[in-house]
């Protein structure tokens, strides 16, 4: 399966989605302000780019403009002491990386946004417990422009891990799953954590550099990496030789400490969009058809339930 095409998707979508990105050379892409749409004249650097954001109390809609907030777009009504709190503009701050709070559903139909600033590369947990009533919360996260990346639900607690790719105000919403046709409302604690940076990236331009030890060494070294999350990738890079052939060994663990064995996809630097090689079990021999950068993308393995770590020796003949 190709996983790189879909991730650089992502990145793009996420740069271009609900605001606008602008070009630029210059040391602050933000001086002087390029942003002239209406309601649109906030600039953030993204990625060494400016972007521009709706204004304070405007909404960015699905179509690109931005709109005054109002009930019309951001439903007032009764509930917790939170409300209101049905859209980003009103989106409760989240202080602490390390912070629980109580809070409900309802009406039905009710949105709980809340506002939190994250760290480029670091890792964040937010998990819904359900403490009555026939909730099934669901998690979705937006980035600063209103762009959606990812979401989670379970029920009677949703546990939800998100990276946060650029050092920006994010925005989680807590809800009522859409999947579940009952009328769900209930209270709910949202637990807040930072589980750290990264210790892999999950782009090429953040890969891990690794170098192969001759396949003759009698002491390989081993590079050892964890899943924090469901759809965690970790990405490396080597400088790769045309017809040398490289081994990707995997260690299982003991019964006793067993450690994940990642399913990997090499490709190269030059086409991310065509796998030279793939496999999900403990080795992986490739030889290489061209020079140059090669990229190895690894992720958790198909039976996997929750977090783990790895480790592998790579060779070379």
């Amino acid at each position: 399966m190709n996983r790189a095409l879909p991730l650089l998707v992502l990145l793009v979508a996420a740069l271009q989605g609900a605001g606008c990105v602008v070009n630029s050379t210059d040391e602050s892409p933000c001086d002087p302000n390029p942003c002239s749409q209406a309601n649109r004249g906030v600039c953030v650097e993204e990625a060494g780019e400016a972007r521009c954001l709706c204004d304070t109390g405007f909404i960015s809609r699905p179509n690109g403009v931005c709109e005054a907030a109002s009930a019309s777009n951001c439903p007032e009504h009764f509930g917790d002491a939170a409300e209101p709190d049905d859209c980003q503009v009103r989106a409760r701050p989240i202080a602490s990386k390390n912070v629980s709070l109580s809070q409900s559903i309802e009406p039905a139909g009710d949105y709980d946004f809340f506002q939190f600033s994250a760290s480029a590369r670091e890792l964040y947990s937010i998990s819904v417990r359900v403490d009555g009533g026939a909730l099934m919360p669901r998690v979705d996260v937006f980035d600063q422009g209103g762009v959606w990346l990812d979401a989670g639900e379970t029920a009677g607690r949703t546990d939800f891990f998100f990276r946060a790719n650029t050092a920006s105000i994010y925005y989680a919403r807590v809800s009522h799953s859409p999947v579940d046709p009952s009328v769900g409302t209930g209270g709910y604690t949202l637990s807040f954590t930072s589980l750290g940076e990264e210790d892999h990236g999950n782009a090429p331009d953040v890969a891990t550099a690794i170098t192969a030890d001759p396949l003759s060494t009698s002491s390989p070294r081993s590079t050892f990496g964890s899943f924090e999350y469901s759809r965690d990738e970790d990405w490396f890079r080597f400088e790769g030789t045309a017809g040398r052939t490289y081994r990707l060994l995997f260690d299982p663990g003991s019964s006793s400490a067993p450690r994940m064995v990642p399913a990997a996809t090499v490709f190269a630097g030059s086409n991310l969009r065509q796998p030279l090689a793939a496999s999900q079990g403990t080795e992986l021999v490739f030889t290489l058809p061209v020079s140059g950068s090669i990229f190895v993308i690894l992720t958790p393995p198909a039976s996997a339930t929750g977090p783990g770590t790895y480790a592998f020796n790579f060779l070379v003949n």
